[in-house]
């Protein structure tokens, strides 16, 4: 089995066809390689900017490309993006991070109209896994390449960073030092799946009788002495949050419950919160 790690530069474009801004893809870079991590083939390709003619001063200073190296060297997404699907094949591809193949669907949607990305025939979140590897994933908090580097004690004086090629090496040689066999197919998903996934819309519960709606979730203890508490209003929603005034009989103390229901596309996250009930002030 090959994989291939692909990694992209991009700048930060204005699309007056979308009224905002979007990230413009500027070069595309990867390494392909097998099973034994013996380099296979590598792509690199730059791309001339069609809807910012000019690149960012950040993108410049990060990069180190120009403006007059891809006005003469770079192809059209279109063409670059024909070459890479021929390159991948039937091939596992990974990314570090989503943003990439967010990239890929967004770019794609503003030139040939469709967002689809059939073209992968597998898929990985290099650093989902590899964060989840060493231990530090955090679903809030993403893992960049040179932390995970010094993680696992890689040398990154002579390793050229911000270059799509070259962040792509760099990503195989992480993967290298936390490929596990048995663990990874786990990690693997379809293109469908993956299409499914970045294009799903997380939304809040807002109607307290909607079956989701775990009504067990509005139990609380007081804080103070670990007794129930009894709502002595309605569950009402306020921005999202399903909220009552609570009392503790034994304290005597009035709180605030606070009930949040989000669905995402890895099922329901639940977030509540009991906090310091204010007396409404007189007008």
């Amino acid at each position: 089995m090959n994989f291939v790690i692909l990694d992209l530069e991009w700048n930060s474009s204005y699309s007056k066809k979308y009224k905002g801004f979007m990230s413009e893809i500027i070069e595309f870079g990867a390494v392909k390689f097998n099973d034994k991590f013996e380099i296979v083939d590598t792509f690199s390709m730059l791309i001339a900017p069609q809807i910012a003619k000019k690149l960012t001063g950040k993108v410049k200073e990060l990069t180190n490309i120009s403006n007059e190296e891809l006005a003469k060297g770079g192809a059209t997404y279109t063409h670059v993006l024909s070459k890479f699907k021929k390159f991948l094949g039937k091939d596992l591809l990974m990314t570090w991070g989503t943003c990439d193949i967010l990239a890929i669907m967004e770019n794609t949607k503003y030139y040939e109209k469709n967002d689809r990305i059939d073209f992968i025939d597998r898929y990985c979140d290099l650093q989902y896994y590899c964060a989840d590897m060493l231990g530090v994933y955090n679903a809030g908090q993403q893992l960049g390449l040179a932390p995970a580097a010094e993680l696992i004690g890689l040398d990154l004086s002579d390793i050229v960073q911000h270059r799509a090629l070259q962040d792509s090496m760099l990503s195989m040689s992480i993967f290298k030092n936390l490929y596990y066999p048995d663990k990874f197919q786990k990690y693997v998903e379809t293109s469908k799946d993956l299409h499914y996934r970045l294009t799903f819309k997380s939304y809040y519960l807002t109607d307290v009788n909607d079956p989701l709606v775990n009504k067990n979730e509005f139990n609380f203890t007081c804080d103070k002495c670990g007794e129930k508490m009894k709502a002595v209003n309605n569950w009402a929603l306020r921005n999202k949050t399903f909220t009552a005034t609570l009392y503790c009989k034994k304290c005597r103390q009035k709180m605030t419950g606070k009930v949040k229901f989000k669905i995402n596309y890895n099922g329901m996250s639940i977030k509540k919160k009991l906090v310091p009930f204010d007396e409404p002030s007189e007008k």
